[in-house]
C-alpha cells in the first residue's frame, strides 16, 4: 500500500511551440496540507488541470491509492474524489446555495424521477454545518460573499465525497478575518482525513496551513521540502532562480508637477467625497477592502460610469 493518496512522476504536457509542464512530480499523503507555489507561468494552473481530467499528459504516471489511473475526462476524477476550489469562484449567481452545491448529481426519487429538493436542503445545511457556515441552503449565490462562496465550494466539494481538495490562491480577494475563518476550515478538512493541495503566492498561506511545499519553476519540478525546514530565501531561491538581495529596492525618480486631482467625488451607493491628487513620476495607491468602492472610483475617472458630484481636474 501506497503512503501517497496521489502521485504523479514525470509528468509532460505539451500545447502547441509550448512546454507548460515538463517531466514533474508530486505527491500527497493522506491529511495532509501540501503547498504548491512558484511564479506565474511556473505550470501550478496547468497542473491542476491534470489532476482534475481536464488536460491529459503526454507523458508521466499518475497513480491514486496506489493505483495507477489514467484521467480521460473531469469526472473520471470527481468519480475518485478530487475536487478544486478555483480563485475566482466557479458558480450560478442566480440559483439558490442549495442548487449550487448539488448541481450534476441532484437527488432524485428512483419512482418519480422528481428531484427531492427537501433532502437536498436538509443535506445542503448539513454539509455547511459540518463546516461551521452559518448560511441558508435557500439563499440565492450571487448574494453571498466571496468568502461565504469558497465555503459553498467547499460543501459542494465534501457533498461529492472528496478525498483530496485542490485550493487555488483561496486567500486572494479574502479579508484577513475571512482568510482565518478559511484557514480553521482547512485544518478541519485535514484532520478529518481530507488532503488538500493549497496552491498560493502568500507565504502565510503556506507556514499557517502546510507541512510540505513543492516549487515548480519554468514548467520544471525544483524540489520538495518540509515547510519547517526551507527559509524564506532558499524559497524565493526556488521559485525564480536568484538570489533576492533587496525585497524592497529604494524608490527612485523624481516627483513632478500635479496632472490629476480629483474634488469631492460622490456615487451614491458606492462612494462619498473621494478626493486625491497625483503627480508626474508618482504611484499613488489606491486600498481597501472587497466592495470599499475602489473599483468604481477608478471606472468613474475612466468614464465607465458617471459620478453624481464632484470635480476631476485634468
Amino acid at each position: 500500500m501506497s503512503e501517497f493518496i496521489l502521485e504523479l512522476n514525470g509528468i509532460t504536457k505539451i500545447f502547441p511551440g509550448v512546454k507548460a509542464l515538463n517531466n514533474v512530480n508530486f505527491n500527497l499523503r493522506k491529511g495532509e496540507i501540501h503547498a504548491l507555489m512558484g511564479e506565474n507561468g511556473a505550470g501550478k494552473s496547468t497542473f491542476i488541470k491534470v489532476i482534475t481530467g481536464v488536460h491529459a499528459p503526454e507523458e508521466g504516471e499518475i497513480y491514486f491509492e496506489g493505483q495507477k489511473v489514467n484521467f480521460k475526462t473531469t469526472r473520471d476524477s470527481q468519480k475518485l474524489g478530487i475536487a478544486a476550489i478555483y480563485q475566482h469562484v466557479t458558480n450560478y449567481p442566480d440559483l439558490s446555495v442549495t442548487e449550487n452545491i448539488f448541481i450534476g448529481h441532484e437527488k432524485v426519487s428512483p419512482r418519480t424521477k422528481r428531484i427531492l429538493w427537501n433532502d437536498m436542503h436538509k443535506r445542503a445545511k448539513e454539509l455547511l454545518d459540518s463546516v461551521g457556515a452559518n448560511i441558508d441552503p435557500r439563499t440565492q449565490m450571487g448574494t453571498l460573499s466571496v468568502a461565504e462562496q469558497q465555503i459553498v465550494e467547499i460543501a459542494k466539494a465534501l457533498s461529492m465525497d472528496a478525498k483530496i481538495i485542490i485550493m487555488d490562491e483561496p486567500t486572494a480577494a479574502l479579508t484577513k478575518t475571512e482568510s482565518e475563518e478559511l484557514y480553521k476550515i482547512a485544518e478541519q478538512l485535514r484532520d478529518s482525513g481530507v488532503s488538500i493541495i493549497l496552491i498560493s503566492h502568500r507565504f502565510e498561506d503556506m507556514y499557517r496551513l502546510a507541512t510540505r511545499v513543492t516549487v515548480f519553476r519554468d514548467a520544471q519540478y525544483i524540489g520538495c521540502w518540509g515547510v519547517d525546514e526551507i527559509s524564506n530565501e532558499k524559497l524565493i531561491y526556488a521559485m525564480v532562480g536568484r538570489e533576492m538581495t533587496q525585497l524592497f529596492p529604494p524608490r527612485q525618480g523624481e516627483i513632478g508637477k500635479e496632472v490629476l486631482r480629483v474634488e469631492g467625488l460622490c456615487k451614491t451607493g458606492y462612494f462619498a467625497d473621494i478626493s486625491f491628487d497625483i503627480k508626474q513620476g508618482e504611484i499613488l495607491a489606491l486600498t481597501g477592502l472587497v466592495g470599499a468602492g475602489r473599483t468604481e472610483v477608478c471606472e468613474s475617472l475612466f468614464g465607465i460610469t458617471r459620478a453624481d458630484k464632484g470635480k476631476i481636474l485634468l
